[in-house]
């Protein structure tokens, strides 16, 4: 399981009690997921980044499930669903451990708008919106801009 880390609260130097409880939940949910340390870690900023009540519909969802995979010559990934509940589908997110080779703006960008596909159940956010121009907007909303 990865070590906690301590997550950037921007201007802060005194922590409120309820970010750090935040923090706390964040990553305790993550290490269910068992993730590369480096995933691990931009994972949780971007989850304190995003608002309230996305972060609550992705960590309150019993069916969501977030992965990670080293890539390579022959590796074969299967992605673990968890059950659906009744109407409504799974939500799953795969992201690549090769993310450690990318900038850190690029990292939680690219997290931002997985967590984004999944909020939006890989709809745009209006009747006909683009899921991939959707995801991207959504993402930069949260302070996350692809870079």
């Amino acid at each position: 399981m990865p070590s906690r880390v301590a997550l950037p609260i921007a201007g802060n130097s005194v922590v409120p009690l309820a970010v750090r409880a935040n923090e706390s939940n964040i990553e305790r949910w993550l290490a269910g997921f068992r993730l590369d340390a480096f995933v691990h870690h931009h994972a949780a900023i971007v989850l304190a980044g995003i608002p309230a009540a996305v972060r609550d519909d992705l960590m309150g969802d019993p069916s969501f499930h977030l992965c990670d995979y080293e890539p390579g010559l022959g590796v074969t990934m299967q992605v673990a669903m968890r059950l659906p509940e009744k109407n409504r589908a799974s939500r799953s997110v795969v992201l690549k451990r090769t993310l450690r080779n990318r900038s850190r703006s690029f990292a939680t960008w690219l997290i931002a708008h997985e967590f984004a596909h999944a909020h939006l159940r890989h709809r745009g956010r209006t009747p006909g919106e683009d899921p991939e121009h959707a995801a991207d907007a959504l993402a930069a909303e949260w302070g996350f801009p692809k870079p």
